[in-house]
This record gives C-alpha cells, sequence and structure tokens, in this order.
C-alpha cells in the first residue's frame, strides 16, 4: 500500500481594517459608557470604522487580494477560500457572492472560477 503525502492546512491569513478611527473616548461620552471600562478594562483607544464605501464584501475582498498579491499567488491556483461573517449584505444571496465579483473585477480576465465557502 503506497501513501500519499498532502499538505492540509492554513497556509496564510489576512485581515481588512477601516482607515477610519472614532477615538474610543468619544464613544464612550456619547453612548455614556465609563471610558475607563473601555480603554483599561478593554484595552480600546479608537475604534475602527467602515468608509461609505466600505462593507463586509468589500472588507473581505480587500483581505483576499491582500494575500494573493503578497504571496504572488496566481487566482487560478486557489482551489478554495472560507469566509465568515456575521454581517449580511441582503437577507438572499451570501456574502461570498459579491467578494467574488469584486475578485474577478481585480483579476480579469486570469482568474476562473474558484469556490468561495
Amino acid at each position: 500500500m503506497t501513501r500519499h503525502s498532502v499538505n492540509v492546512g492554513i497556509d496564510d491569513m489576512s485581515i481588512y481594517i477601516p482607515k477610519l478611527y472614532l477615538p474610543i473616548a468619544t464613544l464612550a461620552k456619547v453612548r455614556q459608557i465609563e471610558y475607563d471600562k473601555l480603554n483599561k478594562g478593554l484595552g480600546l483607544t479608537n475604534m475602527a470604522i467602515p468608509d461609505v464605501h466600505e462593507d463586509a464584501a468589500t472588507m473581505a475582498a480587500n483581505a483576499v487580494a491582500e494575500l494573493i498579491d503578497k504571496n504572488h499567488l496566481h487566482p487560478n491556483v486557489i482551489g478554495r477560500i472560507y469566509l465568515g461573517t456575521e454581517s449580511g449584505l441582503d437577507g438572499a444571496k451570501p456574502t461570498a457572492t459579491y467578494v467574488t465579483s469584486m475578485l474577478h473585477q481585480k483579476y480579469a480576465p486570469i482568474m476562473e472560477a474558484n469556490d468561495f465557502l
């Protein structure tokens, strides 16, 4: 019996954090939350806020594009990408559908079909 070795696992990860920030002191004041609870208790100083053109799908697409570019990958060698979010864009279509569309715009015509889950 021959055994074939297969590489399985996570090769890399990426996150996208919006560039706009709200100082935690401002949030604490407006929400009437004790500043020390947020700053000293949770270690927060700023809170990232999506810009008007950013949502869960654009942030996910930016994170995937960073992985592709950083690792010098050809999009067609990517077998599967997993996307986890609590933020639904609408009630019918998975967020991964929007991400796939954005990546096809950036990497067309070299990008073929990939599995997004």
